[in-house]
Order: structure tokens, then C-alpha cells, then sequence
């Protein structure tokens, strides 16, 4: 059985990767959910209804982050009995994954999921306004780190909208890379009760399926669009 690991980055807090961890989690209800952000608690709350499995990289001695953790964290995917994965790296472990690749050797690293048989998608969340120059640049680094060995996927947050620069900047770096992006939004529709909703949905713990139809809507289009 091939495993699936979807793996949201980004090392700059605050630019929505648990929010889009929570789109892709709701679109696959069959999913297991791994929380492995140690500063904050976004995803658990966010699907507590789907008990999200915590995965801790601080180094208890040291406290900080320990990359080989990554090893451990794909060593654990490979025993379990499913098929998708869905972890939300927090922003310290993800400053770290481009040095994981680094330290370790991408083509290493791609053998040793290949015989574990795991696929490994990396989605990196960037935004517009003044989050565009370290997303990016985190971007950059990991693009470099990976050489080429595993799919990157952009998510263009769509509530921190690009410039016109920006986003040519951004297009023009995709095309020049070969990689893929697709934009996302928790809702579409900015209205008061839309907006007060979703704060809700994210706060409540229970996702999507205990909506009525009628709030469903805001959010079923903008889920369904998530091209992974």
C-alpha cells in the first residue's frame, strides 16, 4: 500500500498553513491528521474532532528542534494503517526542513520513502503584502533544498492579497521553477455573517459536516477547490 504524506510548510508564523492544513483535512475525511507545531495549538483546535496525533521536535535536553525527528516522524507513517497524511509543520519546524534535506541528502531521503512506500508532497503556503519577502525567500531555500527529488506544491494565500509586482514576481519565479501553485481562502465571501461563521467553524473544533447546508455553502466550494 503506497502512503501519502501531504506536508504544509512555511517558516514565517501566522500566514495560514493550519488554516489550509484544515481545508485539506476536511476534504479527506480518511485522512490522519499530525500535528508537529510546538508552539502553538492551531490544527488541534481547529479539528479536534478528528483527535490530530501530536508529534513533538524539541529536543528535551536542549530544547530545540531535532531534525532527525523527521526520520522518526516517516519511520511512524510507515507502521501505521493508512493511506494519507496530513501534517501541519509549525513555523520552527519548518525553518528546519530545508536543513533536514541539506544535512541528510535529498537523494537519500527519496530512497529511503521509495522503499518505505511513501510519497512525500510538500506544500508551501506564501502571501502577498509584507509576508511576500520571507515567504518567499523561505521558499527559495527550499526549492534549492530538495534538488529536484520531491513534488513542491505553492499555496498562494489568498487573504494576504500580492501586489501587482508581487505577483509577477511570484508567477515568473513558478514558471522559471516548473512548480505548480493554486490559490486558496478559507470563504470567499468577505460578508459579516460569512467571515463571524468561519471564525466560528475554526474555533468550535468541529469542522464542516456539522453545519447546516445553509452555512455549509460558504465554505464547500473554496475546500473543493484544493487541487491535492
Amino acid at each position: 500500500m503506497t502512503k501519502k504524506i501531504i506536508s504544509i510548510t512555511q517558516a514565517k508564523g501566522g500566514i495560514g498553513k493550519s488554516v489550509l492544513t484544515f481545508m485539506i483535512a476536511e476534504k479527506h475525511q480518511d485522512s490522519l491528521v499530525i500535528d508537529s507545531d510546538d508552539a502553538t495549538t492551531s490544527i488541534s483546535k481547529h479539528l479536534a474532532y478528528r483527535a490530530p496525533i501530536k508529534v513533538s521536535f524539541l529536543d528535551r535536553e536542549t530544547k530545540r528542534i531535532d531534525r532527525s525527528a523527521f526520520n522518526s516522524l516517516f519511520e511512524s507513517v510507515a507502521a501505521v494503517n493508512r493511506r494519507l497524511f496530513i501534517v501541519d509543520n509549525g513555523a520552527s519546524v519548518a525553518e528546519q526542513l530545508p536543513k533536514y534535506f541539506a544535512a541528510s541528502n535529498p537523494n537519500n531521503v527519496k530512497e529511503m520513502l521509495d522503499m518505505s512506500g511513501i510519497e512525500l508532497i510538500i506544500v508551501c503556503v506564501v502571501a502577498g503584502g509584507n509576508n511576500f519577502k520571507a515567504t518567499m525567500e523561505y521558499l527559495v531555500e527550499l526549492v534549492g533544498s530538495v534538488d529536484g527529488q520531491f513534488k513542491i506544491v505553492i499555496a498562494r494565500n489568498n487573504h494576504f492579497p500580492m501586489s501587482a509586482e508581487q505577483l509577477s514576481t511570484f508567477e515568473k519565479y513558478c514558471s522559471n521553477s516548473g512548480l505548480e501553485y493554486f490559490s486558496y481562502d478559507l470563504v470567499n465571501d468577505k460578508g459579516e455573517l460569512a467571515m463571524r461563521t468561519a471564525e466560528n467553524v475554526l474555533q468550535n473544533g468541529k469542522g464542516l459536516s456539522g453545519l447546516s447546508p445553509f452555512k455549509a455553502v460558504y465554505f464547500k466550494g473554496c475546500v473543493d477547490s484544493i487541487p491535492l
